[in-house]
């Protein structure tokens, strides 16, 4: 997300009031200041808790995202990243819903009204990062909410073996995918288009494969209740 303009981001006093108050909540839970686990005990969603992930294909249409220093621009990796998490999802027997199962635009309304309307479900939006900043690289992951930051860790676990680049971590942040969503929900910024180490990584089939593949292991993690 570094140097890169996102319509999810909000602006405004009570937007960054929220984002403080989150921030702060995310820091106390993390040093254990304050419990995580809901009154079932469980956190963020919990075992068995979906059984619906929103797969989300960040841009489209006449957005076509960051462009990368070479090959295909943002818009088509992401929708071609979605489709094939889209497959191992429901190979592994999850109800799957695509936000953008082609290359269209589609509002960040809509996208959440999708998540929103269903009732056990997560939402894994799938966008790569761009910067100017010379040397940028790596896998970051955002969430908002306390339950979707297990998912947010479970995922970066998992991605991180992919290729080698750099773990920048999981982050609270406000956009509006994320703040709008009354489910579970993550934003993963899989590697930056704009760094050639990375960018030669991304715009190979295999290694989108290999993402893909290694976001349903930790969606699937999450599912099945497991600590990151």
């Amino acid at each position: 997300m570094e140097g890169k303009f996102r319509s999810q981001k909000g602006g405004g006093c009570r937007s960054k009031l929220r984002r403080v108050v989150f921030a702060f909540a995310a820091l106390a839970a993390a040093c254990g200041l304050v419990s995580c686990t809901s009154p079932g005990g469980s956190y963020g969603p919990g075992a068995g808790s979906f059984d619906t992930v929103i797969v989300d294909a960040g841009h489209g249409g006449y957005d076509r995202g960051a462009r990368a220093c070479s090959g295909s621009p943002e818009k088509a990796l992401t929708l071609d990243t979605a489709h094939r998490l889209a497959d191992v999802l429901r190979r592994s027997g999850v109800r799957v819903i695509e936000t953008r199962p082609g290359d269209f635009f589609v509002t960040l309304g809509r996208r959440t009204a999708i998540s929103n309307a269903e009732g056990r479900a997560v939402f894994v939006s799938v966008h790569y990062n761009w910067t100017t900043r010379a040397g940028a690289h790596g896998i970051e992951i955002y969430y908002q909410s306390l339950r979707s930051r297990r998912l947010a860790a479970n995922i970066l676990r998992e991605t991180m073996c992919v290729y080698r680049t750099n773990n920048r971590g999981i982050k609270n942040r406000g956009f509006y995918v994320l703040r709008n969503n009354r489910r579970p929900a993550v934003l993963c910024e899989l590697g930056f288009v704009s760094s050639p180490s990375d960018n030669g990584n991304i715009q190979s089939a295999s290694v989108r494969q290999r993402l893909a593949e290694k976001i349903a292991a930790g969606i699937l993690a999450e599912k099945a209740g497991r600590q990151p």
